[in-house]
């Protein structure tokens, strides 16, 4: 009963809120093309309220007080919007691609490697805990190319402990769980691991790959200009052509002054996949693999603003092969350094939002979750409900 007292104590505060918020929409563009431009991080300046723009260039934004915004993207420009001229309903933002500014390679004493380790270490020194993250995840699941499973939710990241020695306790504020999973998904393998997901974030554990010996083997180590940011620098890591293995592409940009990473990407490429296909009777086919994180650097803040995972594989089952991708998508909506009072029966213990029931108050995906779902996610969705 208490459980449920405080779901619903919970839910009238967001509804009161929702209620007074400044509410509008942003659809942002390529100034030069005018089609739509995808994971935007949307930031409001003075409420750290966090959005994140879908598939269609679109971010619902519900402000808890008038803040200017900041857009950023790694592949454009970095744009800072005044409050006042969002004064439509629907507001149109053109964002100036970057990629045609060529980066350089920086020649470097120190080997790109080593360069990445102290960054690692500074970074993992400097996330701020304890913090409250507000978070919106969400996670869709496609078998044999066919959508069979949605799930979604608020929720909030209580890190504490040090960045040394992370722990989180997760509270759930609202989530809900449309169509069906087969048996034969191994849970092990779909969804964050939500108990420990935030420790692996803010201890880069991502990059462990190309950070042992070995890697200085198989990779080939860059340090490049980053135009569309004179502060920034990339560290570019590819697999060598000789080099055997499933090995990923990375991207990492930092800050080059105070040494923090703010952006990780990570991708198989293509001509890693023979080196699955090999395997595929043995074990798990994996054919597509992407990870991607955010940083923001805030003063003297710095944490988490978003997460992307997409895992696709083939898997041998009742001599059948199944097609199994997952994609999920975490937004941090909102940071405070302030942890709020909870008790211990209210903390979430499971890995996954997979098996539990739908608890849903408001219609939070729509203006709450920092990611609302685009005119395709939406039929995706009602499908598999019905």
């Amino acid at each position: 009963m208490r459980k449920i007292l405080l779901l619903f104590f919970i839910a009238a505060i967001y509804t009161t809120g929702f209620s007074q918020a400044t509410e509008f929409t942003i659809i942002v563009k390529d100034i030069d093309t005018d089609t739509p431009v995808d994971e935007v991080t949307i930031t409001a300046l003075k409420t750290r309220q966090g959005f994140l723009t879908n598939g269609d260039g679109v971010a619902k934004v519900n402000l808890s007080r008038k803040s200017d915004l900041e857009l950023v993207h790694s592949s454009y420009k970095p744009l800072i919007v005044r409050y006042a001229s969002l004064n439509q309903k629907e507001n149109v933002i053109y964002l100036e691609s970057n990629l045609r500014l060529l980066e350089e390679v920086i020649l470097t004493k120190r080997h790109p490697q080593e360069i990445l380790k102290d960054l690692v270490e500074n970074s993992m020194q400097h996330v701020t805990v304890p913090a409250n993250l507000k978070v919106y995840l969400r996670e869709f699941y496609k078998k044999n190319d066919n959508y069979v499973f949605f799930n979604d939710g608020l929720l909030n990241f209580q890190i504490l402990g040090s960045p040394e020695k992370i722990k989180t306790d997760i509270l759930i504020e609202q989530n809900r769980t449309v169509g069906l999973l087969d048996g034969d998904i191994n849970e092990d393998v779909l969804g964050y691991n939500l108990n420990n997901i935030m420790e692996n974030y803010y201890q880069f554990k991502y990059l462990n790959e190309v950070l042992n010996k070995k890697a200085l083997k198989d990779y080939d180590f860059q340090v490049k200009t980053f135009p569309q940011n004179e502060n920034y620098l990339a560290i570019k890591i590819s697999p060598l052509e000789e080099a055997k293995g499933v090995l990923s592409n990375f991207y990492i940009v930092y800050d080059s002054t105070k040494k923090l990473i703010v952006e990780i990407n990570s991708t198989i490429p293509s001509s890693r996949m023979m080196f699955m296909e090999e395997s595929f009777f043995n074990k798990t086919n994996i054919y597509t693999l992407e990870y991607k994180n955010m940083f923001r650097i805030d003063g003297s803040l710095y944490y988490l603003t978003s997460s992307k995972e997409v895992i696709g594989f083939e898997k041998k089952y009742k001599k059948e092969k199944r097609k199994i991708e997952v994609r999920n998508y975490m937004v941090v909506t909102n940071f405070d350094t302030e942890i709020f009072g909870y008790t211990k029966e209210n903390v979430f213990k499971d890995k996954s939002l997979i098996n539990k029931r739908s608890t849903v108050f408001t219609p939070y995906w729509e203006f709450e979750s920092g990611l609302t779902p685009t005119v395709e996610e939406r039929k995706i969705i009602t499908m598999l409900a019905e």
